[in-house]
């Protein structure tokens, strides 16, 4: 057997790095409020373990930037356990490679849209569905918002 890193090992070492990466820009605010997260021992082998296991689940290197952007939103308390783990559902389901096309709908007027390159974030619960003359179509939601702004792709 060879000393080489699988594909799957390297590229779940890729997103671990880009994940970490995040720590570089955080304040001592932050740092404070972490460590009084992760004092209770119980708290942070969970939080260990949802996110390694998030990071192995995820399909783009892009996933796990935003995965840090949430985390950062779980330990400033701008969302509690059960958004934090909605959350990580979410950036496992969905296609992240539409994320601007899904930014672009939110920033845009329109109210609704029928763009199918959206599906994978109404199934997510970040668009509602709307029927309007027997089509159903997606609109906007405060889910969505609240996820684009978390990942700073929304004013």
């Amino acid at each position: 057997m060879t000393t080489f890193l699988t594909v799957r090992e390297q590229f779940f070492m890729e997103k671990t790095l880009v994940f970490l990466k995040g720590f570089e820009s955080i304040d001592d605010k932050f740092k404070n409020k972490f460590d009084k997260a992760i004092a209770n021992q119980n708290y942070k082998k969970d939080l260990e373990e949802r996110l390694i296991i998030a990071l192995d689940r995820f399909d783009d290197l892009a996933k796990a930037d935003a995965l840090f952007k949430v985390f950062v939103s779980h330990i400033n308390n701008e969302i509690n356990q059960s958004e934090f783990l909605h959350y990580l559902y979410i950036l496992d389901k969905i296609d992240f490679h539409n994320i601007e096309r899904f930014k672009f709908f939110y920033a845009s007027l329109e109210e609704v849209t029928s763009d199918n390159c959206l599906n994978s974030f109404a199934f997510v619960g970040l668009l509602k569905l709307v029927t309007r003359c027997d089509l159903t179509v997606f609109g906007k939601n405060e889910s969505g918002k609240k996820f684009l702004k978390i990942l700073g792709l929304l004013a």
